[in-house]
């Protein structure tokens, strides 16, 4: 192989690295989102279902 086309091969090879690094991050980040947002409405049905049973004993 040449000079030329085991350069192309390797940038290639760091292009591809490169993008599934970023594509994994992407999406931890999202799971990381959509878990905080289900914890936060539990914490507010939590909440909820206390002021009701609160409000219940008076």
């Amino acid at each position: 192989m040449n000079q030329a086309a085991q350069n192309v091969m390797k940038t290639a090879a760091v292009g591809v690295v490169l993008g599934t690094a970023a594509g994994v991050a992407m999406n931890a980040g999202h799971r990381r989102t959509v878990n905080m947002k289900k914890k936060a409405a539990k914490a507010m049905r939590v909440v909820g279902h206390t002021f009701d049973s609160i409000s219940r004993m008076m």
